[in-house]
Formats: C-alpha cells, sequence, structure tokens
C-alpha cells in the first residue's frame, strides 16, 4: 500500500460540488475516481457490502473495504427514486448508489479523497461559474425527474455497448455532472439515451 498515492489531493477537474443540509456545499470525486485510486496505491484491494436494509425511503448499506491487509468499515445510503405515481423506481440502482457511497467513505479512511472531508477543497471563488451537482434528496423535482422507461432505456442502451458501469458513470459525470442515472431529469436523460443510442446505431 502506497500512502502517498492514497492520499495524493484529486485534481480540480475531478472534484464536483453539491449542496448539502443547512446550504452546505459539499465536495466528493465520482466512485470511478475512487476506484482508479485504490487500484495505483494498492496491490489488492476487495469491496463487499457486509449488511443491507430499507429504512423507509432510504437504502443504508454497510461496506468492508480490505486493502493490502487493512481493513476498514463504513456506511453508505442513497435515498429511494419514485415515479410520479409513487412506484420505486430500481431498487437495484439505488442500491448501487448507497454501494458506492460506502466505499468511498471506507476509501477515505485510507486517506483517498481526505482534504475534500476536511475543507482542503475549496468551492471556487467568486466571480466564476460554479458547477453544482444537485443533491439527490428531492431533486430533481418529482415532475422533472426522469421516467422509469427512460431508465430502463439507458440501461438497456449502455448494455447493448457493452459499457461497464464505472463506464457508465464516468460518462454521466461528464455530460451531466452527476454520478447515478436515477438523479437525471427528464432533459438529460433524453440527451444521454441519444448519444448511447447514435454511437450503438440502434433506437433505445
Amino acid at each position: 500500500m502506497d500512502k502517498k498515492i492514497l492520499t495524493r489531493p484529486f485534481p480540480p477537474e475531478l472534484v464536483r460540488h453539491r449542496q448539502g443540509q443547512g446550504g452546505k456545499q459539499l465536495s466528493y470525486v465520482p466512485t470511478f475516481a475512487v476506484v482508479e485510486r485504490l487500484n495505483e496505491g494498492c496491490t489488492e484491494w476487495s469491496f463487499e457490502i457486509v449488511k443491507h436494509e430499507l429504512v423507509g425511503d432510504e437504502m443504508i448499506v454497510i461496506g468492508k473495504l480490505a486493502a493490502d491487509g487493512v481493513v476498514k468499515m463504513a456506511f453508505g445510503g442513497s435515498t429511494v427514486t419514485r415515479s410520479r405515481e409513487g412506484f420505486v423506481v430500481d431498487l437495484g440502482d439505488t442500491a448501487k448508489a448507497a454501494a458506492s457511497d460506502a466505499l468511498k467513505k471506507a476509501a477515505s479512511l485510507l486517506g483517498v479523497g481526505l482534504e475534500l472531508h476536511r475543507g482542503g477543497a475549496p468551492m471556487p471563488s467568486t466571480p466564476g461559474p460554479v458547477r453544482m451537482t444537485p443533491a439527490p434528496v428531492g431533486t430533481p423535482s418529482v415532475g422533472d425527474r426522469l421516467t422509469s422507461r427512460q431508465l430502463a432505456a439507458i440501461h438497456a442502451a449502455a448494455r447493448r455497448r457493452g459499457l461497464a458501469q464505472v463506464d457508465l458513470t464516468a460518462m454521466l459525470v461528464e455530460r451531466t455532472g452527476k454520478t447515478e442515472p436515477q438523479h437525471l431529469t427528464r432533459r438529460e436523460a433524453s440527451g444521454v439515451i441519444e448519444e448511447l443510442s447514435g454511437a450503438n446505431g440502434a433506437a433505445a
């Protein structure tokens, strides 16, 4: 395990920002960046979900990260996405988002992205545009949230192209600044579907 690699600050272009509770600005990096850092800094590592539980509209998981003989455990969570009719939209994706959250928190215990948790990656100073990724809870609004059909189309198109989850996440981050498809607006989802389908040569 190379601590210098694990604790190396992430470049500014990988750092995203979103608004947390009480108007607090939070900084984070996408899951694929954490995975790449673990691959770079560890000889061997593995991650598993020890426990998961659905509490109301929140999926809570406990993840265990084992890296070169060191074991770290952390909680992760994600809010369930519901359709306008109130039905749960793809619980599997909610579980994946919670698992990603747990992985990033466990990795931070090894020093990965630690500067983000202790305020080492400040928000860009004004003037200048600040790219904000909305928090999953309550954003986008129910009326603007992608439909269950759009969500299914994104996953179907990604499968046809042979995209792994990390590749789909990287695409979403680049195009929308969001890490999970269930957090897209209808317009964003339409753009992603069009791009995936166009590149594949088939309609989604």
